[in-house]
């Protein structure tokens, strides 16, 4: 699926994204990714849903975004209940979501200058 921006607000953009991958401005990447608009790291510890740890969750400032989207892969998969307690204890619910449509509302988010944070299981 291409994915496009009319107007690019930030630093890093999904371009297109597939079962297996996903390219952000130009390079494929295949394992889990954390992206905002401004920041992109790779999570090589992070295979699956049940990988992400509550102590992660706090390291990743979720408060400094107004909407965190956790893309759970080709199909939806809910984190356990621990998970999602913990980010709703810190302020900042999770929106959980296959990554495919994680990718096109990271997309639409970003380019209304939103401050969103995605943690994508590709």
């Amino acid at each position: 699926m291409e994915i496009s921006l009319d107007a690019p607000s930030g630093k890093y953009q999904i371009q297109s994204y597939e079962s297996g991958r996903i390219i952000i401005n130009q390079t494929p990447y295949q394992g889990c990714i954390l992206l905002s608009p401004d920041q992109l790291e790779t999570l090589d510890s992070i295979q699956k849903v049940t990988d992400i740890s509550q102590q992660q969750l706090k390291e990743w400032r979720l408060l400094d975004h107004e909407v965190v989207i956790l893309g759970t892969g080709k199909t939806l998969e809910f984190p356990d209940w621990g998970l999602l307690e913990a980010a709703q204890l810190i302020g900042r619910p999770l929106e959980v979501m296959a990554t495919d449509a994680a990718c096109r509302t990271f997309t639409i988010l970003a380019s209304e200058g939103r401050k969103v944070l995605a943690l994508l299981l590709i």
